[in-house]
Order: structure tokens, then sequence, then C-alpha cells
């Protein structure tokens, strides 16, 4: 794998020579003195990132980071000054620089913010790739994944989408059970006809037959004209019947008419109405022990169990996580009207820690509202997250099994002491200081709780 290459601009040669020793060895270096070499450098070399100071001769820092930025949009831009000004990073930040630096900074601070930048582009770049890939084998960006499982899942969508038969897909709440249905229909001939969803835990049982099969004019009380049910507006299309375990035992019955014979009546009509529908369907739970408990009609769910397709849960493809938080950062980010630049990599890390009971969906609400409460122009952080992910409290927090006192007690202490460390960027003297603790004492707990400093920090 190639070095990402770094321009340094700075017009004070030692300082260009003290940092291009200190980034020569994760990075390939280039030196410029003036805001007019560095455009030519950019004009010559594929550039990854620009450290660059504001006060340049010829050209500013400010008006090279303009030029640069019409002339690559993704090169990354860090702006480094000796002034502590909030007027001149804001300038920068809006000109499109990724960060703004004070001198004297920290040699650390300063690798950690380049190395977040370039991480954003990697995954930025993988989520793009993805994307792409994942439109060409299924024809529906919205589900991104490198996960093992998900391939297979993957496989036989494709297998399964030029096929007419019904499918029953299983898989745990939030786990993108409608976004595979769509899949399949998006791969088939029937592409160009209606999808219909039905959510059948959300319709009140005495209104799902009118829903699904509609009914004439003075049918009920209430009827005062005719309704076209889900099944005729599905018509040559896919009807998707989400949480179909739900629905009740008598419109069962029907529903299994009309996978059998694709045809049905409306509601207070004697006229049979003849489909061509294709059915999916979808369940969080296990029909096979509905059927045994009698909550579920067996001979249904052999009609609809023609292919079955279970979606692992989140837990269980964590390599996901990256790219999905990327993208939602980049979904929300553009609803939001916001940058939000990405997230840090001790952030990311405790991300993949978590169980996630809720899965995707939960995983997409979290980063939804991390963007809107997040600060523009900055990164998603390990503090912003809720210490509900953290701390399994007694009772069973989400996801987590109930835990001793002691155990609570411990989880607390652990979040507080990485909350700490955080605030002094992992500096361990510092941090001790904060917690009015000495140094061999706060290294003793690190070790007793398992807290580990970030890549990069240690």
């Amino acid at each position: 794998m190639r070095k990402p290459v770094v321009l340094i601009v700075d017009d004070e040669p030692a300082l260009r020579t003290t940092l291009g020793i200190l980034l020569g060895e994760q990075y390939e270096v280039i030196l410029a003195s003036d805001g007019m070499e560095a455009v030519e450098a950019v004009k010559r070399v594929p550039i990854d990132l620009v450290l660059m100071d504001v006060n340049l001769p010829v050209i500013n820092g400010l008006r090279a980071l303009e030029i640069i930025r019409d002339m690559d949009s993704e090169i990354g831009i860090v702006m480094i000054s000796g002034t502590d000004s909030a007027q001149q990073a804001v300038s920068a930040l809006k000109k499109g620089a990724f960060d703004y630096i004070t001198k004297p900074f920290d040699n650390d601070d300063l690798l950690m913010t380049l190395s977040r930048y370039i991480q954003r582009q990697r995954l930025k770049n993988e989520v793009a790739f993805l994307k792409d890939e994942l439109k060409s084998r299924i024809g529906w960006g919205e589900i991104l994944s490198i996960s093992p499982k998900m391939q297979e899942v993957f496989d036989l969508i494709k297998k399964v989408g030029s096929s007419s038969s019904s499918v029953l897909i299983t898989g745990e709440s939030g786990t993108g059970k409608e976004l595979v249905a769509r899949a399949i229909q998006a791969l088939g001939e029937r592409r160009s006809k209606p999808f219909v969803a039905v959510n059948c835990g959300a319709v009140p049982s005495e209104l799902m037959e009118s829903e699904l099969f509609g009914h004439e004019k003075g049918s009920f009380t209430g009827a005062h004209a005719k309704k076209l049910g889900k099944f005729e507006y599905a018509d040559g299309g896919t009807i998707f019947f989400d949480e179909v375990s739900t629905l009740p035992m008598n419109l069962q019955v029907k529903l299994l008419r009309v996978l059998q014979e694709k045809m049905f009546e409306r509601v207070g009509g004697n006229v049979s109405i003849k489909v061509d529908i294709r059915v999916i369907a979808a369940t969080n739970i296990d029909l096979e022990t509905a059927v045994k408990r009698g909550t579920f009609r067996d001979d249904l769910y052999y009609r609809l169990n023609v292919v079955p397709v279970k979606i692992p849960p989140l837990r269980e493809r964590k390599e996901d996580i990256p790219i999905l938080v990327t993208n939602f950062i980049e979904k929300h980010s553009a609803v939001c009207n916001k940058f939000i630049k990405g997230i840090t990599p001790d952030a990311l890390e405790a991300l993949a820690e978590y169980d996630w009971p809720g899965n995707v969906r939960e995983l997409e609400n979290l980063v939804e509202r991390l963007v809107v409460l997040g600060r523009d122009g900055h990164e998603i952080c390990y503090e912003d997250l809720p210490v509900s992910m953290f701390i399994t409290e007694p009772g069973g927090a989400p996801g987590g099994e109930p835990v001793e006192f002691r155990e609570a007690c411990r989880n607390f202490e652990r979040r507080y002491i990485i909350e700490v460390l955080n605030k002094t960027n992992w500096n361990r003297i510092k941090g001790a200081s904060m917690l009015k603790v000495h140094r061999n004492t706060l290294l003793m707990k690190m070790k007793d709780l398992g807290i580990k400093p970030p890549k990069g920090r240690e």
C-alpha cells in the first residue's frame, strides 16, 4: 500500500524540516516555502493532504487554500497559524479546510489530526466503492456490507430476484428486511411495477380486510364509496407483508387463497378479481414456533416460506459498522445542511464494541442524533456518545443483561476515566491530575479495568 502524500507548506525552513522528519515515517513528504509553490506542487503531483501555514509570502495560506480547493476538492487541507484567531479559524473552515491548528502545537495532536483525515478518506472511498459494487450486484445502493454473511444474503437475493416465488425474510427488528424485499423487487421483471408494503402490525385488525382487499360502496357503515385494496394496487408487481406473524387467523385463510388461486373479492362484493402478484413476507419471530402454538397457519407458512432469506443481526457483522457510520454521517449531514467531518477512531471503536439490539436502525438513529447535535465542521467524538451504550444497569439496559452493583460501579468508573483521558488527549499525567490521583494509581486502574489507549495515543 502506497504512503499518503503530504505537502508541507511553511516559510520557516527549520519548521519545514522538522515537520518533514516527523511525518516522514508515515507519509511521503513534499516541501514548499510559499503559497505559489504549494499550488504548483498540487498541479504536478497527486496530493492527499496539505499542511499549510496561514501567513505565507507570494500567496497567503487562505488564498492558496481557495485555489487548491478549486483545483481538487478531495484534497484535505490543515491550516496552521501562530495566531489563535477564532475569526481566522472560522474563515479557513468555511473555505474548506479540514482543521485549523495554532502554534505551538503538540506533535501527537498533529499526527492524530492527519491520521483522522486519512482514515476518513479511506472510509469515504470504501463506501463509494461498495455503493457502486452493490448497485451493480443487487441494484439497491442503500444496502451496504462487506460481511461474508451478508454477501451470502446478496447472492441469494440475486438468485431469487429473477423468479416469482414467494420469499420469507426473517431477522431481528431493524436489520433491514424491507430493504432486502425492495432489492428482490428491483432485480426481477417486476422492477418497473408497483411495490406495495403492508405493515400488518400497524393496521387495526377490523380494518385490515378492507385495507388488503378493498370494499364496495355500502358494504359497511362508513363505506361511502368503492375502495381499491392493496392487492389491486400491487397487481403486476410485489406486495410486501411486514410483521406477517401479526395477521389475524381469518385473514391468514384469505391470504392463503390469494396465494393459491391469484384471486379475491372485495369486502361486500361477489365478483372475483384476478391479480398477478409476487408475495414477499417478513417476520422477526420464529414462525415455526408460532405454527406449533397455533397462532399461525402451517399451510400459509409453507406457502410463504418457498425461499427463506435470513438477515444476520448487526452484532454478527460488526465489520460493516465503519462503512455504515460513514454513510449515515454523509446522509444526515446533507439532510441537516451541516458538515460533520467524520468520526474519531476511538468513537468508532466504541460503536464496534456495542451489541446493537436495535440493529442497523438503532445505529442510524444514533448517528442522526449525533449529526443533529454535533458541531458544524467537527468530528463525532467518543465523549459525544451516550453513556447508556457503555453502562449496563440493573434491570437490563438495552441489549444488556442485569449486572451486580459492583460490576455496575466498575462500568461507571471505566467510562468516567475514559472521558477524563479523552479531555487530556490521553495524557496520563494530566489525567491523573484531573482525577486527583497519582499517575501510578491511574495506570493500575487502567490495567485493572481493561482501558487501552486508542491507536496513535499509546
